[in-house]
C-alpha cells in the first residue's frame, strides 16, 4: 500500500533498547520506534536515534505493509519533500549489527551497593 504527498499530523519516537547514560555513549545510536500520524492513521518504522525524519511542513511519500494491526513503513521507499520542494534525507539511515540487551550498571561503586 502507498501514501503519496501527505503531511503528517504528529511525530513521536520511543526508545526500544535499554537506556544508557551519556558517559556510556548515550542513546544517539540506540534503536527507536518512530511513529507518524497521517489522517488519524498511525504508521511506524524502526531507526537509530531520535532525530526526526519528517517535519509537519514536509510532504511525505512511502509504501507500507500491514503486519497484524501495525502499518510498517518500508524505509527504502520513504521520500521526504521539504517546504522548498527539495527532496531531503534526515535521520540516521545506517543499520545496527546487534541490539543492546544488557542494562547499564548503576554509577555507584560496586562496594557501595548493598544486597
Amino acid at each position: 500500500m502507498k501514501i503519496e504527498n501527505s503531511k503528517i499530523e504528529k511525530y513521536s519516537s520511543v526508545l526500544l533498547e535499554p537506556s544508557r547514560p551519556p558517559s556510556r555513549g548515550g542513546n544517539t545510536k540506540a534503536l527507536h520506534m518512530h511513529i507518524i500520524t497521517i489522517s488519524d492513521k498511525e504508521f511506524s518504522f524502526k531507526a537509530l536515534g531520535t532525530k526526526q525524519w519528517i517535519f509537519k511542513t514536509d510532504y511525505v511519500t512511502f509504501q507500507y505493509e500491514i503486519n497484524n494491526t501495525y502499518n510498517n513503513i518500508i524505509l527504502d521507499t520513504l521520500i521526504t519533500i521539504d517546504k522548498k520542494g527539495d527532496t531531503i534525507k534526515r535521520g540516521i539511515r545506517e543499520e545496527k549489527e546487534k541490539q543492546r540487551i544488557v542494562q547499564s550498571r548503576p554509577p555507584a561503586s560496586r562496594k557501595e551497593i548493598k544486597n
